[in-house]
């Protein structure tokens, strides 16, 4: 792997792999809904949208036209604390595909009838994520959990997608798309060379940038307590979550083990109970969230109305037994085998090897290694586990719940 940063505070990270015919490039920027406030939440992910609306010299036509010619796939995404936009393309079509990225990252016009046209199919995405139980349960669980930014959802509010301007493009991208802000990465078939000249070719402006500090991101309070979405759904949806550890948390692998036991994974306690014992069920499974500075370890299920009662009895006496009677060596070994085939076996895949090399540096300005990973699961103990497991569950949760009128508060449920 190479890494070279710039002065400007620009990273582009290489790592080549010649066994494949292809390559996978991404820019990834340090901003999302976390970064926001209450009268621009939203500016983020519609940013995202605007980017492939059209440049100096392209249509957004144009530039899906340059794309889908190469054959390459792209798209983009909004979290919490990133975006990243991407492609995939044969290697010999990387400099034509690259070169519309940096293009439309660097040169978007963000024209008025773009921009009109653009705010009303977001307007209709905000809408159709009403219509899923566990969408819409986990805006209300991160609502509960946190009163600021990070309570905010990724979509923003109809107020202020519909409102949005050039103007607050443009201000929100001088503060946050920052070359300090900024990773480029590159996995596949290319070299240190090609990849650092097409960075400096087409990402120039960037590279030639004044250093500026990027922005950051404060500790947020983890409010226990209780947020309910009542529709009329076919399916409901549960979350109960605790307040967990951040991204850079040297126990971070001991929560992965964690989770395999308890929740990912058709073997886990939760799925066995919930699912394959009892029927109750749909799916059942563990969410742990890690963000740079906040952590959430959260258990979500799928349910009918009618079975909600005993779902929850069943996930809190599930945490309980694992929390009194801990855990035993053989699920420590599996959990651990579990983690080091996903490991190895997501390096393989370009895309996820991209965006973990682009997440570490975003977030904790670190390189991924992926052998000293190896080595803390390796490390792990079925005391750790129990002991993180305590941490956890002894604090009091935040509970979200979306779908038909439960027979009441499912926090009442979970407490009694």
């Amino acid at each position: 792997m190479t890494v070279k940063k710039y002065d400007s505070g620009l990273t582009v990270i290489i790592e080549r792999n010649d066994a494949l015919r292809s390559v996978t490039a991404g820019i990834m920027v340090g901003a999302g809904s976390a970064y926001e406030t209450p009268d621009n939440n939203g500016i983020s992910h519609f940013i995202e949208h605007m980017q492939f609306k059209g440049t100096e010299k392209r249509s957004a036509r144009e530039i899906v036209g340059t794309f889908d010619k190469a054959g390459a796939s792209f798209n983009a995404f909004t979290g919490k604390e990133y975006t990243c936009y991407y492609f995939k393309s044969i290697d010999e079509k990387t400099e034509e595909c690259f070169e519309v990225l940096a293009d439309l990252h660097m040169n978007s016009t963000y024209e008025k009838e773009e921009l009109d046209r653009e705010r009303k199919v977001i307007l209709e995405e905000i809408n159709m994520s009403k219509d899923e139980p566990d969408g819409v349960c986990y805006d209300v669980l991160y609502r509960t959990a946190f009163s600021g930014a990070l309570g905010m959802e990724i979509l923003g509010t109809k107020a202020n997608v519909s409102k949005f301007g050039k103007s607050d493009i443009t201000e929100y991208r001088r503060m946050h798309y920052l070359p300090s802000n900024t990773v480029v990465a590159f996995v596949g078939n290319i070299t240190e060379r090609d990849a650092l000249a097409l960075v400096e070719k087409y990402l120039g402006g960037l590279i030639r940038a004044e250093y500026s500090e990027p922005p950051t991101l404060e500790k947020h309070v983890f409010n226990a307590g209780y947020g309910e979405f009542v529709k009329d759904y076919e399916q409901s949806e549960i979350s109960v979550a605790f307040p967990s550890i951040p991204f850079g948390s040297e126990l971070a692998a001991t929560q992965s083990a964690l989770d395999c036991i308890l929740g990912n994974g058709m073997s886990s306690r939760l799925f066995q109970r919930l699912r394959e014992k009892m029927g109750v069920v749909y799916s059942v499974y563990t969410s742990p969230w890690l963000g740079k500075r906040n952590g959430v370890f959260s258990v979500c299920a799928n349910v009918n109305v009618t079975n909600v009662e005993m779902s929850v009895e069943a996930i809190r006496d599930e945490i309980d037994t694992l929390i009194r009677s801990g855990v035993t060596d053989e699920e420590t070994e599996k959990a651990k085998t579990q983690l080091k085939v996903n490991a190895l076996f997501g390096k393989e895949n370009p895309m996820n090897y991209m965006l973990a090399l682009m997440r570490w540096r975003i977030q904790l300005g670190k390189a991924y290694d992926i052998d000293a990973l190896i080595s803390k699961i390796e490390r792990i103990t079925s005391d750790d586990i129990v002991g993180l497991a305590r941490e956890i569950f002894g604090n009091r949760a935040a509970i979200a719940y979306a779908g038909k009128k439960p027979p009441e508060q499912i926090d009442k449920i979970y407490y009694r």
